[in-house]
Order: C-alpha cells, then sequence, then structure tokens
C-alpha cells in the first residue's frame, strides 16, 4: 500500500517532471504486463537506442522494475523483463 505522503509528492514532484518520451514508454506498459528493452523498442517502432536510456531513467525514478529474466520474443535470448512498480501503476 502507497502512503498518501508518497501519492502527494509523485503527483506533485515526480510526474511534471517526466519527460514526453518517459510518459510514452509508461503508457505502453497498459498494454502488456512486462516487455523486454528489445521488444519494447519493437512494440514503440523506436530505435532501441532510444528506449534503453528511457527505461534507465524510469528504474531511477521508481516507476519500472526488473519483473523477471525470461527468453525475449524478439531476439530468443534470456534477457530482463521490465515491468511497472507499485509507484509507476499509480501513475498511470
Amino acid at each position: 500500500m502507497i502512503q498518501q505522503t508518497s501519492l502527494k509528492a509523485y503527483f506533485e514532484e515526480v510526474k511534471p517532471t517526466l519527460g514526453k518520451r518517459q510518459k510514452v514508454v509508461l503508457e505502453a506498459f497498459k498494454c502488456k504486463e512486462n516487455f523486454t528493452n528489445t521488444e519494447l523498442a519493437n512494440f514503440l517502432q523506436w530505435p532501441i537506442n532510444c528506449l534503453t536510456p528511457r527505461v534507465f531513467e524510469l528504474r531511477e525514478k521508481g516507476l519500472v522494475e526488473e519483473i523477471k529474466r525470461r527468453p525475449c520474443k524478439a531476439t530468443g535470448r534470456t534477457a530482463i523483463a521490465w515491468g511497472l512498480t507499485e509507484k509507476g501503476i499509480t501513475s498511470l
């Protein structure tokens, strides 16, 4: 459960500071529970080098976290699947 003070801080301080591309990445998680970087880049039709910095920034803000390691559906290699944190879910 998230404390009211945490929610207030998020809506007053964190959310307004999200960039346009960060918001697009967060919104993608409404469509699917978790993505690898390659899957998410393909889903958004972005170059991988435009996506990975956004995922990193969202991880630093505590909005996205590692869910599990699994085979990537795009590459077949084991990769980290990212998903929303509780804080990330409340931001949508």
